[in-house]
C-alpha cells in the first residue's frame, strides 16, 4: 500500500498539479481502500492503472479526499459552551467596549450548516437581550460547488433531524420536504472561495483582515500531516484577535494543545483561547 501511495501522489501532482502529499497517509490509505472499494477492485496493480488511464476516475479519487458531510449543532457539547458562555461573553464584552461588530470565520464550511448554526445562535442570543451589536460569519471552503449550494441553504429533513424545535420553526421554512434557512440568518452568513493553505494570506480576502474573535475550524485538522496541521493552526492564530476562541474538533484537542499559542477554554471541549 505504501508504494501505492507514493505513486498516486505522483501521478494526481503530475495529472492534475494537485499536491495530495499534504494528506496523513492513513487518511489516503483509507481513501484508496474505500474507492477500490467502491469500483470492486481488490488489485492494487489494476486499479493504479485506472487512475493513469482514466481521467474521470482519478478525478473522482481527488474529490474523494474532501469530506463535506456536516450537520446543523454536530457537536452538542461545544455549540452548548458557545451558546451559553462564549457568545454572551463576546458580544457583552465587545458592545462594552464599543468594538464596532462581532467577527466570525467558518473555515471549511462545507455545506454550511456550522456558519448557519452559528449565526442561529446568535440571533437567538441579541434578540431577549437587545444587543445592538452587528455581527458577520464569515464562511469559506475551496469548494465553489458547495460555497454554491452552501448560499441556498436548502437542506433535507435528515440534516436538522437533531437540532432544537424551536430553532427549526423560527428559522427555517418547510417547503417541499426540504428545509430553507430564513432570508434573515442566510444574510449574516459571507460565503467565499478560500484555501487555507495559501501562503500568502492569513484571513479570508472578504474579511478585509482578520482579527476575528471566533474561529471554528473542526474536523478538518487531523486529514492533514503534522506540519501542514502546524501550518493551519499558525494562521488561525495570526488571523485571531487576542483573547479570541478557535473552536476545533473533539479529535483534534491534542493537535491544538501542542501549539503554545493557545489555552483550552474548558478540558470537555475543544475550545481554546489565542494567548
Amino acid at each position: 500500500m505504501k508504494k501505492l501511495i507514493e505513486n498516486v501522489i505522483e501521478l494526481c501532482k503530475t495529472k492534475h498539479g494537485k499536491n495530495i502529499g499534504i494528506f496523513d497517509n492513513s487518511f489516503l490509505e483509507q481513501s484508496l481502500n474505500g474507492r477500490m472499494s467502491f469500483l470492486y477492485c481488490n488489485n492494487k496493480s489494476d486499479f493504479y492503472k485506472l487512475l493513469s488511464t482514466s481521467e474521470s476516475e482519478s478525478l473522482a479519487f481527488i474529490n474523494s479526499l474532501t469530506n463535506s458531510y456536516s450537520e446543523f449543532f454536530r457537536s452538542p457539547l461545544t455549540f452548548s459552551i458557545l451558546e451559553q458562555h462564549i457568545l454572551p461573553l463576546v458580544f457583552k464584552s465587545n458592545q462594552a467596549n464599543k468594538v464596532s461588530g462581532i467577527r466570525i470565520w467558518s473555515a471549511g464550511c462545507a455545506l454550511g450548516q456550522e456558519p448557519y448554526s452559528i449565526a442561529i445562535l446568535c440571533e437567538d442570543l441579541i434578540q431577549p437581550l437587545s444587543l445592538k451589536i452587528p455581527y458577520t460569519i464569515f464562511a469559506t471552503d475551496i469548494s465553489i460547488n458547495e460555497i454554491f449550494k452552501a448560499k441556498s441553504g436548502r437542506y433535507d429533513y435528515n440534516t436538522i433531524k437533531n437540532t432544537r424545535f424551536s430553532f427549526v420553526t423560527n428559522y427555517f421554512s418547510e417547503i417541499n420536504n426540504e428545509y430553507i434557512i430564513n432570508e434573515d440568518i442566510r444574510s449574516k452568513v459571507n460565503f467565499s472561495y478560500y484555501d487555507l493553505l495559501d501562503t500568502e494570506s492569513t484571513s479570508p480576502s472578504a474579511s478585509i483582515y482578520g482579527d476575528f474573535d471566533i474561529v471554528f475550524c473542526s474536523n478538518l485538522l487531523f486529514y492533514y500531516k503534522p506540519e501542514v496541521q502546524e501550518f493551519i493552526v499558525s494562521k488561525i492564530h495570526r488571523s485571531l484577535k487576542r483573547g479570541g476562541y478557535f473552536i476545533t474538533g473533539e479529535a483534534e484537542t491534542a493537535i491544538v494543545k501542542s501549539f503554545k499559542g493557545f489555552k483550552q477554554f474548558v478540558s470537555i471541549a475543544p475550545i481554546f483561547i489565542k494567548i
